[in-house]
């Protein structure tokens, strides 16, 4: 007589469930105890045994969705003769069609290695890190908890800084990681540390590789011809670092050459987080752009830090500061300076890239306060309707500092979608 094979109930709540993956194919000789599919979900990973041995058929497919403690195999001791029992209506609807087909027909094999423990798994897609090729420590080699806390662990201690080639920008990994990366790009008159504050308080769950603009920070000093002179030194940097597809962020500036790089094609962009990005109208404040780079000494720095943003207080003397220490280099404030020349001649930017957030075929989000007294919140006006636009009070032009929470979980909303 078949003996069935149940849904458990993993929780008290738990009423349905779903079958994450079946690790016995249907038809395949099962022997007490091995464990044939797993449950895998936000309350639970959990492994099911064989209550028996013998011969398992199948009654729902991977990624059905069940009642608790409904039959969901069978399992026909090898001197039983039955035939396999069809799935139940309301399932079979369900399976893919690829179940459907005539039992002659070959089966694709499927890998088991590594064959992670569910919790293995669930931490392995949390942290974003890819478990091809990484060997097991439990029984059979299994991949557990441990094996993938121990990838991490080695993926922490590798350096962060990526010794540039020639010419190449600064380029710092501020958190490294297995999985899709996001790429950073700063805004005018800041360096890449302006990205910090963004994951002060939080985690984020990919790696995250930030850059110096050309003229910025601890990048070539030399200022690009143009904005695709300054998207190609950008994709030649990125060539040797990345091997995988990325999301791309910019703030500012930095925003405005995101989206050109999006739509120029030599990378392989998935997503595209702009905030307060410069390049949706000629609108500027000059008088900003001149005075962050004539201030030098910490209390001339201030007025001109605290207009970037809504709140005054947000500007800590450790930022400004830090300022204050970059503009004794100057070289440094001469090569920005010469950027300013470039780029916002007579007050005005040159660039726009409106044509380029209309051509975009990558999900696109753009943040932008307010408040901004920098770059006016009217220019986000008539944006593609293809690009989200997050409109957040109380906000001037930083807002991933001023609202650190709401614009990692944009972007981090956004990395998710595109991986």
């Amino acid at each position: 007589m078949p003996i069935p094979v149940l849904y458990p109930k993993v929780s008290l709540e738990m009423q349905t469930g779903r079958i994450a993956r079946w690790l016995v194919e249907d038809g395949a000789t099962v022997t007490a105890g091995q464990i044939i599919f797993e449950i895998d979900n936000d309350k639970a990973a959990v492994e099911v045994e064989a209550p028996a041995a013998g011969t398992l058929r199948h009654m729902a497919p991977e990624g059905a969705e069940v009642d608790v403690g409904a039959e969901v195999a069978r399992i026909t001791a090898a001197d039983d003769v039955a035939a396999p029992a069809p799935l139940p209506a309301a399932v079979a609807a369900a399976a893919p069609a690829a179940r459907l087909a005539p039992e002659s027909a070959p089966r694709p094999a499927r890998s088991r290695l590594p064959n992670p423990t569910p919790l293995a798994r669930r931490i392995a897609r949390e942290r974003g890190v890819d478990l091809a090729g990484l060997a097991g420590t439990g029984p059979r080699g299994r991949v557990q908890k441990s094996d993938v806390l121990s990838r991490l662990e080695a993926i922490a201690a590798a350096p962060l800084s990526t010794p540039p080639a020639a010419g190449a920008l600064n380029a710092v990994w501020l958190r490294r990681g297995e999985g899709m990366p996001v790429v950073l790009l700063h805004g005018y008159s800041a360096d890449l540390n302006n990205w910090r504050g963004l994951f002060a308080a939080a985690r984020p769950a990919f790696p995250v590789l930030a850059l110096d603009l050309p003229a910025h920070g601890d990048s070539p000093r030399a200022v690009p011809a143009d904005a695709d002179a300054l998207c190609a030194a950008v994709e030649s940097t990125l060539a040797p670092l990345l091997t995988r597809p990325v999301v791309l962020a910019g703030h500012s500036f930095g925003g405005a050459i995101a989206a050109r790089l999006a739509t120029r094609g030599h990378l392989d962009l998935r997503g595209l987080c702009l905030f307060a990005p410069a390049g949706l109208g000629p609108e500027i404040d000059e008088a900003f752009t001149r005075g962050i780079l004539r201030a030098r000494s910490a209390a001339s720095l201030r007025p001109w830090l605290e207009r970037l943003v809504n709140d005054p207080a947000t500007i800590t003397d450790a930022f400004v500061k830090s300022v204050a220490a970059r503009r004794q280099d100057d070289a440094l404030t001469a090569a920005m300076s010469a950027f300013a020349d470039r780029f916002f001649p007579d007050g005005t930017q040159t660039l726009s890239i409106r044509a380029d957030l209309a051509r975009l075929r990558i999900p696109a989000r753009v943040v932008f306060g307010r408040q901004d007294r920098i770059l006016p919140f009217a220019t986000t006006r008539d944006l593609p309707a293809t690009v989200a636009l997050h409109a957040v009070d109380a906000c001037g032009h930083l807002p991933h500092l001023e609202h650190p929470d709401l614009s990692l979980r944009v972007l981090t909303e956004l990395w998710r979608s595109a991986s």
